[in-house]
């Protein structure tokens, strides 16, 4: 069988093949590629005039991890910092904060870390009663609670997150399968804060894969971390990322598509129809929120009342 050859430089032995493109590359045109795609994602849209001084949310994954390396290497004047959620999973948690602790030292990257154990309640402890069946719920309930409150304490104008186009297509296929417009208005690759208690948050993998990702941290030698969360197994977000890629596989280009009519057809005719939700301040935390009770508030104060504790400024107490 003929060697694979890169198809930019014409090399022997491309080791990385995209697959949705149907192009393989060597080591090094695969990072070029990368991360001119990287660029060319922000720029086209606006990314750079909302994230002066990004907090990138570091979980240890490829994403998040190729996230923080290629801003640092396609935008090195960027003032970036990562933050770092312990989630209080035994072991898993450990293993992830030495990985992003390696990553964020070779690139010479401020490292916060926020312990969800110093406010009393960890990921594995929340994730009991109606919670119990559905983990990621609420701990991405938490995680985008904590890096809001850090980065506003901290003076950052934006919060980065590692999410993907496999994320996004998986998230709007739901949204669109349930009629929930109202959210899949709000999802986008930049979505504005108020100014006052709600950051910027940008999404600079908003057309990457989950290939393209791997690739990426691979090709440039980085270590992360590489076992599932214990949490997430039975996880209807992975069967569903499963079944596009089964779609995918009859119909190639379902992502790229579904993705662009979202952005360039639904988006518009959402914003007209359903415009931006209005935001009041939370009546527990005073951060914002659409309803009387912000989501996270309403979480701890039902995981409270389950052990006859209460709820107060926004932390659990009692119990």
């Amino acid at each position: 069988m003929p060697a694979i050859r890169c198809a930019r430089c014409g090399a022997e032995g491309a080791r990385y093949h995209v697959s949705f493109a149907r192009v393989s590359f060597c080591d090094k045109c695969y990072i070029r590629y990368y991360e001119r795609k990287l660029r060319s994602t922000v720029l086209k849209y606006g990314m750079l005039k909302v994230m002066r001084r990004p907090l990138v949310a570091l979980s240890g994954g490829k994403d998040s991890t190729s996230a923080l390396v290629g801003l640092k290497s396609v935008f090195p004047d960027l003032e970036v910092t990562a933050l770092y959620i312990d989630l209080g999973i035994p072991g898993y948690s450990e293993e992830s904060e030495r990985v992003v602790r390696k990553v964020t030292e070779e690139l010479g990257v401020e490292l916060v870390v926020h312990r969800l154990r110093d406010e009393g309640r960890t990921v594995p402890e929340l994730a009991v009663g109606r919670f119990r069946r559905k983990p990621c719920a609420i701990c991405g309930t938490v995680k985008r609670y904590v890096m809001n409150r850090v980065a506003l304490e901290r003076g950052h104008d934006s919060v980065v997150t590692g999410h993907n186009l496999d994320d996004t297509v998986e998230v709007l296929f739901e949204l669109y399968r349930r009629g929930q417009l109202e959210e899949a208005v709000r999802l986008r690759p930049v979505l504005l804060g108020d100014g006052v208690k709600l950051a910027n948050r940008v999404k600079p993998l908003f057309e990457m894969t989950d290939e393209e990702d791997l690739y990426y941290v691979d090709a440039k030698g980085i270590e992360v971390v590489e076992s599932w969360c214990p949490l997430v197994r039975g996880a209807k977000t992975v069967s569903r990322k499963v079944l596009i890629h089964e779609i995918e596989a009859k119909i190639p280009g379902f992502r790229h598509t579904f993705l662009k009519a979202h952005v360039k057809r639904y988006l518009p005719v959402l914003e007209k129809v359903l415009g931006q939700p209005v935001l009041r301040e939370c009546a527990v935390c005073g951060y914002p929120t659409t309803s009387e009770v912000c989501s996270y508030c309403r979480a701890m104060r039902k995981v409270v009342l389950q052990r006859g504790g209460e709820v107060a400024g926004g932390k659990a107490t009692g119990g």
